[in-house]
């Protein structure tokens, strides 16, 4: 794993983890301690998701989403908004944190072809996103306007090809010291 700092923008800064491998035991143990710091149990997590992942086996796809949407029903919330096809939809979802969360991320990163989450701040609700996601179309590159709005703090978006993770955070916000080695 290698970590990379850069800055998006004078207001929003960037940190890249990047070359892990799901499929590295070694690597979903680093990726959950992070995971751990960044999140604890009193907290939601909202997500917006974009089709499902091209890369992953199709048998694979098929176990993942029925978990996925399981987890959902039974510590959250799961909302489709525009949907081209089966395969090809934006939605978004929250879900309440506990000790199965840390492993929903993974299937949740495997199922997903592009996937952003993050807590939200104390006065920004589900209903707020939905209404955000609609307006902005999913369109917000780094999460600068969900960030700059005061939305939330940080977020966390899965990279392109899926072995990076990216966290978008406002220089106003001081990030936890994470656990990268």
């Amino acid at each position: 794993m290698e970590i990379n700092n850069s800055v998006l923008n004078k207001d929003i800064n960037l940190l890249s983890i990047e070359d892990f491998d799901l499929d590295i035991f070694e690597d979903l143990i680093r990726l959950k301690r992070i995971y751990k710091c960044l999140f604890s149990d009193s907290n939601t997590l909202f997500f917006a998701f974009r089709r499902e992942e091209n890369l992953t086996d199709k048998k694979e796809l098929k176990k993942l989403k029925v978990r996925i949407l399981e987890s959902f029903k039974d510590y959250g919330e799961y909302i489709i908004l525009k949907e081209l096809d089966s395969s090809r939809f934006d939605s978004v979802g929250r879900i309440n944190i506990n000790d199965h969360t840390y492993n929903f991320l993974f299937d949740v990163w495997k199922y997903f072809y592009s996937c952003t989450f993050f807590i939200p701040t104390e006065k920004f609700n589900f209903f707020d996103y939905i209404t955000f996601q609609k307006k902005n179309r999913f369109h917000d590159i780094g999460n600068e306007k969900l960030l700059i709005n005061h939305y939330a703090n940080f977020s966390c978006i899965k990279g392109l090809g899926g072995d990076n993770l990216i966290i978008s955070y406002r220089n106003d916000f001081k990030l936890p010291d994470l656990p990268i080695r």
